[in-house]
């Protein structure tokens, strides 16, 4: 439990294997909160990251699956620099929303908590190429 850090390259890859599963992306989730959501060092070695580029794309997905468009009320965004792995949580409408993202691939994952009926509804997203990141223009 929580040692994500203890062999980043092993855990990523796991966590990228669960994501990309067809259809049950919610093992992802629970891999995530299993490994890296208490892992001290994982956190330390995060930088704060603004990412505009995926906050855009995640209030899209947080506004999709409530049904109308929403606002976060708070967000925090890290990067894992050497992986090239954005993570993070927003507060919106009483729910929490917990992501990771892989640059790389592409794709990432966002947990809505609770979900709208109850529960937790999970959406596997991408950037398409008009979400670039303006920092990088």
């Amino acid at each position: 439990m929580n040692t994500a850090s203890q062999d980043f390259p092993h855990h990523l890859a796991v966590l990228r294997e669960r994501m990309l599963h067809p259809t049950d992306y919610e093992r992802a989730v629970h891999y995530f909160l299993e490994e890296f959501a208490g892992d001290l060092e994982f956190m330390r070695q995060s930088e704060p990251d603004e990412a505009p580029h995926l906050l855009v794309a995640l209030r899209a997905v947080a506004s999709k699956t409530l049904g109308q468009p929403t606002a976060f009320d708070d967000s925090k965004l890290f990067l894992l620099r050497a992986h090239r792995f954005h993570h993070g949580n927003a507060a919106l409408a009483g729910r929490a929303l917990i992501f990771f993202y892989f640059a790389e691939a592409d794709t990432g994952i966002a947990a809505l908590i609770p979900g709208v009926g109850g529960g937790v509804e999970v959406a596997r997203f991408r950037l398409t190429g008009a979400l670039t990141d303006p920092r990088r223009n």
